[in-house]
């Protein structure tokens, strides 16, 4: 009796194994770790080396851009709108990683908050993005009165 258990057992863990090792598991796929991750593109001037690397309507009065650091090798997210807001959290960005979906918006930390009633534009903290990652810039427009939205993607850079 204790050798078929014991032979039970090394099956089942050669059958783990294997399953592993071919890739026929669901894995947990773990969020990177970068210095520059989830800070402010103004952190270390990064900002100053900024370009966009795509620009979206995402609306007739608002847009996203996905703005990439050529010195610190990071990306974000910027959102703005062509006239002050007229409600709070009108519009609002996110920036997402392709390597491992880590995203930020406005709202966290590094970022300078959602766009309120006054306001133009808001950007969020940055993401490392040197190849062979890849960042997605989004926009999102609250549509007033609603629990509605209009969103816009730009390409993954």
């Amino acid at each position: 009796m204790k050798k078929n258990l014991w032979r039970i057992g090394l099956l089942a863990i050669a059958f783990s194994i294997m399953l592993d090792v071919f890739g026929l598991t669901n894995r947990q796929v773990f969020a990177e770790t970068h210095y520059y991750d989830g800070k402010s593109p103004y952190y270390n001037s990064c900002a100053s080396s900024a370009v966009t690397k795509d620009k979206v309507w995402i609306d007739s009065v608002s847009y996203v851009e996905l703005k990439y650091s050529t010195t610190c090798k990071t990306a974000w997210a910027k959102v703005t709108l062509t006239r002050p807001a007229i409600y709070n959290n009108e519009l609002d960005a996110r920036i997402v990683r392709s390597t491992d979906g880590k995203a930020f918006t406005c709202s966290s930390t590094g970022g300078n908050g959602v766009v309120n009633i006054g306001q133009t534009s808001c950007y969020t903290p940055m993401v490392y993005d040197l190849d062979p990652r890849k960042a997605q810039a989004q926009g999102k427009h609250l549509i007033a009165n609603s629990d509605a939205s209009i969103i816009a993607t730009t390409i993954w850079y």
